[in-house]
């Protein structure tokens, strides 16, 4: 059941929530011979626009326009709270991980962001014991999403590594378990192949490999949109919780559920 509402949410889409920073333009990628235009949206969502679209298309780049001085490092600065040199994960005993899959918050809104639920959940649990988890992102390249339709480019969990070295995801909207990284990924990426590890995300951004179907990332828990990994190469890191953005974040994703 999970499967065929995973494939159905990512496939067919959802509507877009209430206007929040996440909700503007990421950037437009035209389509060349027949193809459609891609419209990326911070939030991860895709918007198909056809060739016979151009007016669609027209407004939707003038918005890009108009928000471009709307800077997502405006939000990432407020982040700098907590000073630290690197971040490492905590190691997590092996037959923890399913109780910290219980504890996460189940009562999640019918239409919510990806990037919402895992920041709420990453935030959720370090309070509850300490345990600085990761965030699993999932990037795709515009080749296949335009080859599958994919309604997303991007999708993120929060992500635990174990005393025997697992690297271990969960992603309770969609899987009724916790999955290896390896099973998220193949579980999302219906071709199965295997993703872009060492790369930057400026160049993934900037078109990359497209003979490639997905990229991915581990980052730090506090690490919110993929533009946060572009911030960190461009000199700005995020070190800390924004107690904040993670409130704002818990009312979009869950109608209940609290610390």
């Amino acid at each position: 059941m999970k499967s065929f509402m995973l494939i159905a949410f990512f496939v067919f889409g959802q509507g877009v929530r209430a206007e929040t920073i996440g909700d503007g333009i990421h950037s437009i990628v035209r389509g060349k011979d027949g193809e459609p235009h891609l419209v990326k949206m911070n939030s991860g969502e895709v918007k198909f626009i056809e060739q016979n679209e151009g007016h669609k298309l027209a407004a939707f780049e003038r918005k890009l326009m108009a928000n471009k001085s709307m800077s997502v490092s405006g939000v990432q600065n407020k982040f700098q709270l907590q000073p630290e040199a690197s971040y490492e994960p905590t190691i997590v005993p092996d037959e923890q991980i399913p109780e910290i899959f219980k504890r996460m918050n189940p009562y999640m809104r019918r239409k919510s962001e990806c990037s919402d639920r895992a920041h709420v959940w990453a935030y959720d649990e370090f309070q509850k014991s300490g345990i600085k988890s990761q965030k699993a992102f999932l990037m795709l390249t515009d080749t296949y999403i335009k080859r599958t339709r994919y309604k997303w480019w991007f999708h993120v969990a929060p992500m635990y590594t174990t005393a025997s070295g697992k690297k271990i995801v969960m992603d309770y909207q969609f899987l009724d378990r916790p999955v290896t990284f390896t099973e998220w990924k193949n579980f999302l990426v219906f071709s199965k192949r295997e993703c872009v590890t060492d790369f930057k995300f400026n160049d993934y951004d900037a078109g990359a490999d497209q003979t490639q179907d997905c990229y991915t990332k581990h980052e730090p828990m506090y690490y919110y949109i993929p533009q946060d990994i572009g911030a960190f190469e461009n000199g700005r890191q995020i070190t800390g919780w924004s107690v904040s953005g993670v409130n704002a974040a818990r009312s979009r994703a869950f109608f209940q559920g609290s610390l």
